[in-house]
């Protein structure tokens, strides 16, 4: 078919493998997945595996009391979270075994839900690049285009490195 001074073509070349690690969610992560979003359920279970940072679940499905307290505590900025319909997580990276809000951890592991969005086709936002899916784009590219285009219009971005949804 091919000699062997000949490509192939692109659409025939062998995809490079995603590396693996073996990070479980416990107890409180699974509980916090109730009520979620099979398709998200789905992304996060597998950007666990995908990632290589350890990562467990704090927030999933989230009552309307809940989100009130939160907006007025500033920890929110809408009054209709996507959380209240288990269409968002909010995660918590571990670096050595103590929790860690680096950002760039977030970046990683936004990385593995890119990479695990893409491969189950379930389209997913991360609160670190609100304008961009990471079904098309890389975490670190995402992320750097979000920033860059609140700063040219002259606002402060909004960073939730913890939070993945899926977009209305």
């Amino acid at each position: 078919m091919f000699s062997k001074s000949d490509d192939a073509p692109a659409y025939m070349a062998k995809k490079k493998a995603i590396p693996t690690y073996e990070w479980k969610f416990g107890k409180r992560s699974l509980e916090k997945l109730q009520g979620v979003d099979d398709g998200l359920v789905r992304v996060t279970y597998l950007a666990l595996t995908y990632s290589k940072l350890d990562f467990g679940v704090t927030c999933g499905l989230r009552t309307d009391a809940e989100q009130k307290w939160l907006r007025s505590q500033g920890k929110s900025q809408v009054s209709r979270s996507r959380h209240q319909d288990g269409m968002a997580v909010d995660i918590v990276v571990y670096v050595d075994g103590k929790v860690s809000w680096e950002l760039e951890h977030y970046i990683t592991v936004a990385q593995a839900f890119a990479l695990a969005s893409r491969e189950l086709v379930v389209p997913i936002r991360w609160g670190a690049a609100w304008t961009e899916l990471l079904n098309d784009t890389n975490a670190q590219d995402a992320h750097d285009t979000y920033v860059a285009l609140r700063k040219s219009e002259g606002k402060t971005p909004f960073i939730d490195g913890p939070h993945f949804e899926i977009p209305k």
